[in-house]
């Protein structure tokens, strides 16, 4: 990185998304607002990740490529990723995703308008295997809130325990180190973990446009099993302590919160276990024909059988 200490670092998550990676470090680099260092954590990717973020890195000067020396998940290769950084404001960014030209610009603007939020987040534009919009995701939500109206009006309200931030936010470097690090035990899901703890003691702001852009999940598979049995008790456990931890001076409501809670459980382990019957019944409808199997699932099968 050239020049002083830039007021913004971006912290770009990586793990063998080579192919995908030109798009994304593209379309931050042509952010117009143009001070701020790029930190690449690449956690020890297979493919030609390598290769592509060396390529970037010799070409500007703000990029800063880390590559682990073994891979540690995403929580842990977040957090070094932050601690490595030196703004004021954190930005973290994923690997598949292709950013508005404004958005640090405006997610910027935002924090330095509500200097008691801990981070901003934005609607989202989800793309189709063409790169056509398939649909926006939005929040009713005002450009700054208490973070109390994010958990109790739509966190706790969830009852497949799912996120209305996902994942890409910028964060003030302060709420990190007051909140502590991502939590290793939540894997993959540590940041929704993160949000709600720093909705616990900050403000929370929120920007009603669609400034990123999610590549289709038949471009880019979810590097996890999100369909995985132990992915639900785990999520059950994140919200558990977040609702616990929010009510724990009312008492009574504390306790028609964990009725709540525990309703959410029964219908997110039914709603569970109707999928996995769907999914079973699609396989055997499909066993005799594999043509008919979806694109991921005939790659998969082929993967298992050792046939290319």
């Amino acid at each position: 990185m050239s020049g002083g200490q830039s007021s913004v670092s971006i912290v770009l998550v990586t793990y063998n998304r080579a192919s995908l990676l030109d798009g994304t470090i593209d379309s931050i680099l042509s952010q117009t607002m143009a001070d701020f260092e790029l930190i690449i954590a690449d956690d020890a990717s297979s493919d030609r990740t390598q290769e592509v973020c060396q390529r970037w890195a010799k070409s500007d000067s703000r990029i800063c490529y880390q590559r682990r020396p073994e891979n540690l998940g995403m929580p842990q290769n977040l957090n070094l990723g932050i601690l490595a950084s030196t703004g004021k404001y954190v930005a973290i960014l994923h690997d598949d995703d292709v950013y508005c030209p404004d958005l640090l610009r405006d997610w910027k603007t935002c924090l330095d308008e509500h200097p008691n939020a801990a981070f901003v987040f934005n609607a989202y534009r989800t793309l189709n295997m063409q790169g056509q919009t398939r649909a926006v995701s939005r929040e009713t939500l005002p450009r700054c809130s208490p973070g109390s109206v994010l958990l109790e009006s739509i966190f706790f309200k969830r009852w497949r325990f799912d996120s209305p931030v996902w994942g890409t936010v910028m964060m003030r470097r302060s709420a990190f180190d007051h909140a502590g690090s991502f939590d290793q035990r939540y894997g993959y899901w540590a940041d929704v973990d993160m949000w709600m703890r720093l909705a616990e003691d900050f403000d929370v702001c929120y920007i009603d446009e669609p400034l990123i852009a999610v590549t289709s999940r038949e471009v880019a598979p979810h590097q996890f099993d999100d369909a995985s049995d132990l992915v639900q008790p785990l999520l059950e456990r994140m919200f558990w302590e977040a609702r616990m931890r929010h009510y724990d001076e009312r008492p009574a409501r504390r306790l028609a919160e964990a009725i709540l809670h525990w309703s959410f459980v029964a219908a997110g382990r039914a709603w569970q276990f109707a999928l996995a019957i769907n999914r079973q019944m699609r396989l055997l409808t499909c066993a005799d024909s594999p043509e008919k199997l979806p694109i991921r699932r005939r790659a998969q099968r082929a993967r298992s059988t050792g046939v290319h």
